[in-house]
């Protein structure tokens, strides 16, 4: 009986002009290529010994139904939201209890607890959380590209937070990054791979093999926090 092989990694295709990541996973006991549409997002499982290209190749051939799949999981609306004292919000892959409905003072962190000036109505603390939340992403990813300054090729021109509904992060021609805010509720090292990816995109304005290497330089863990991020991505979506 032949030996079981298999493997998975990370690629990217380019699909209607736009970039796509998908996880490539092969084995020799397939026969068959498939395409899976998760809220991680692409999954293809194809034979081991069928071509990339080939592969590359299908995945372009079904371009409209790979996108139209995509919007449809990322469409999926987020359940509701009670916005009220004690509710618990992702915080640096945590969590904190909202407290503190007091009508002055300033927002502070404390024993794991998040205290906000605000009234004690659905729409004041919803609006005062997320207007922390996008507070807080700032403050802490210019700290976090601060640690990666020094091993840069090339400075960027400005760290912004960015509300995109489907993107972590961008890196324009100019040299702006951008950040979404949601990701302050997740564990540092996927904001730090996401920054890594953008901060990679500096030097390489595509996914090539020298793009990747370039992550990998500038944040040699990046696959776990890559893998991690993918699984757990969509709940950093809830608001």
């Amino acid at each position: 009986m032949p030996e079981l092989r298999r493997s998975s990694e990370t690629r990217s295709v380019r699909l209607n002009g736009e970039q796509l990541d998908y996880t490539l996973k092969r084995s020799n006991a397939r026969r068959t290529l498939a395409l899976t549409i998760q809220n991680s997002g692409l999954s293809v499982n194809a034979p081991w010994r069928l071509p990339l290209t080939e592969v590359e190749r299908f995945i372009v051939y079904k371009a409209d139904w790979v996108r139209a799949k995509l919007d449809a999981v990322k469409s999926v609306p987020a359940p509701e939201i009670t916005w009220c004292d004690g509710m618990q919000l992702r915080y640096l892959g945590g969590q904190l209890r909202l407290r503190g409905i007091s009508p002055a003072g300033t927002a502070e962190v404390k024993d794991q607890q998040l205290w906000l000036p605000i009234r004690p109505d659905a729409a004041a603390v919803q609006g005062a959380v997320l207007a922390w939340y996008r507070c807080a992403a700032r403050i802490y990813f210019q700290a976090r590209l601060q640690t990666f300054l020094p091993f840069l090729r090339r400075a960027p021109a400005g760290l912004l937070v960015s509300d995109a509904r489907t993107r972590w992060g961008s890196c324009t021609r100019n040299g702006v990054v951008r950040l979404n805010w949601r990701l302050i509720q997740a564990p540092e090292a996927q904001i730090d791979y996401v920054l890594a990816h953008e901060l990679a995109h500096l030097t390489h304005l595509d996914h090539s093999p020298a793009f990747w290497r370039e992550v990998t330089r500038l944040y040699p863990d990046f696959a776990e926090a890559r893998r991690m991020l993918q699984k757990h991505g969509q709940d950093y979506h809830c608001f």
